[in-house]
């Protein structure tokens, strides 16, 4: 058997064990709280559209994912099966698509998530819970095109980020909604 046919056998027999060692997630609180592994930066950005809490930093190492899964009480979301076997791995969910939108839609399913915890709630950047501003407060940090046409701007405490309804907002609603459907 060739290195590359002895690497898929590998890669099939942790996909099994995976799966056999996979967490029932229905009775975690809602919304579920998650850690995302470094090749799942759509995902985080998603699911943090939709209102969760996710932390995803590509420099994580998977000791430190690990980590802060346990740690926090977080659900692990990973496509790593190298990751995904350790002993020390409790809560997770094994991302079998490449998919960005079948991911959602699998996170969706195996925490049978039904409702969204707050469109647009948090920071894309830094996961933080964004805050209300003023217009005259976002005066200085919005295009001048969207202080006319714009009446609610809110904040990252964070990082400083501006955020306003743009013309996506009702696109991405209609993205997630299509997604929390039952196929």
């Amino acid at each position: 058997m060739g290195n590359s046919a002895s690497r898929k056998k590998a890669s099939g027999q942790r996909k099994r064990q995976i799966r056999t060692k996979a967490p029932r997630l229905r009775e975690e609180p809602f919304p579920a709280r998650f850690v995302a592994d470094v090749m799942l930066g759509r995902l985080a950005k998603w699911l943090r559209i939709a209102g969760f809490d996710v932390l995803y930093s590509n420099r994580c190492t998977d000791d430190e994912l690990i980590a802060l899964s346990l740690g926090e009480d977080r659900i692990l979301l990973s496509r790593d099966t190298r990751l995904l076997v350790r002993k020390s791995v409790r809560k997770f969910v094994f991302l079998e698509s490449e998919r960005t939108f079948e991911q959602i839609r699998q996170v969706f399913r195996v925490t049978e998530t039904k409702l969204l915890p707050g469109l647009l709630s948090r920071c894309l950047a830094c996961n933080m819970v964004l805050t209300d501003i003023s217009r005259d407060r976002a005066r200085d940090r919005v295009p001048p095109y969207v202080l006319q046409t714009q009446t609610q701007f809110k904040t990252c405490p964070e990082c400083g980020r501006c955020y306003w309804a743009g013309t996506h907002r009702q696109s991405v609603l209609r993205t997630l909604e299509t997604l929390l459907k039952p196929q």
